[in-house]
């Protein structure tokens, strides 16, 4: 399962992308070190974590860790690695399942979305020709959304991801993604446009854009649907996004490469994956 901390081959390919169509990038996104917001904490995660989920109850963060290939499951009130689940190689986006049981990963590496059973950790791999960098799931635990960054659309499929495919296209390079309680509207991060595409499931179509400035990567929205948080992995930053006006409205710094976010049920907390420093920030909301 082990990849290497130096190589993140999926980000390599999505500049290498955005260089073909002429767009600058950075190749070393945290130019200028900020420091987290005050107040903020943290809890250890495998090796470079990239994305976070929140269990149904809130008692457990999972992230994906990168480097090893695992899924660190961590115990949120001891702020501590409970156990570690062999994933995939490379693994990147995570869904934690309404009913508790399930976990959806995504790699962009091997072409898998990967379906794990939280009580005996065993994970069941479904490879289907496409590179799913984001996931999320439904409400109901019956669809997974996946974002396609290498082909500007997301992907809309079973659990399994076996089934009912529906391509939702003219999403500039998605990397997260969140889906709104009735699952009527659908946000993807456009990684190199410095916004987030609106999606109306029903049309199948983008309705609006938010502007959040560069960078953004990983994506959550809270449980009723009025705030959509958006990590900037290029800028060490997490947007606050009023889901209602669809303007932002506040900005907290998170150092050391903020990639995935999550909040949990409530809205008191967030989360947000350290990629550079191996650990998840907690922010009181």
């Amino acid at each position: 399962m082990a990849t290497s901390h130096n190589v993140d081959v999926p980000l390599d390919r999505l500049f290498a992308r955005a260089r073909e169509q002429g767009l600058r990038v950075r190749r070393n996104p945290t130019e200028t070190p900020v420091a987290s917001t005050a107040g903020a904490t943290r809890i250890p995660a495998g090796k470079s974590p990239h994305s976070v989920a929140v269990s149904a109850d809130g008692m457990r963060l999972y992230t994906t860790d990168f480097a090893s290939g695992t899924v660190s499951v961590i115990d949120v009130e001891g702020m501590s690695i409970v156990d570690t689940i062999d994933a995939i190689e490379g693994p990147y986006g995570v869904a934690a399942n309404p009913d508790g049981q399930t976990l959806h990963v995504a790699s962009p590496s091997s072409k898998t979305l990967v379906h794990i059973d939280l009580g005996t950790g065993f994970p069941t791999q479904s490879g289907f020709g496409h590179a799913p960098y984001g996931v999320a799931v439904s409400p109901d635990g019956a669809r997974v959304y996946l974002t396609l960054a290498l082909e500007d659309s997301v992907l809309v499929t079973d659990h399994f991801g076996m089934k009912n495919f529906t391509e939702i296209r003219g999403i500039e390079f998605p990397t997260g993604v969140a889906v709104a309680p009735d699952e009527s509207l659908l946000y993807a991060t456009d990684y190199f446009a410095g916004k987030v595409s609106v999606v109306d499931l029903a049309q199948k179509s983008v309705t609006a854009t938010i502007s959040v400035g560069p960078d953004p990567y990983g994506a959550a929205l809270s449980h009723n649907g009025d705030r959509l948080y958006v990590a900037h992995f290029g800028s060490d930053s997490v947007s606050v996004i009023d889901a209602t006006n669809l303007t932002v409205t506040d900005t907290i710094p998170v150092a050391d490469g903020p990639r995935g976010v999550a909040v949990n049920h409530d809205a008191t907390r967030l989360y947000v994956t350290n990629f550079f420093a191996d650990s998840v920030t907690v922010i009181e909301l």
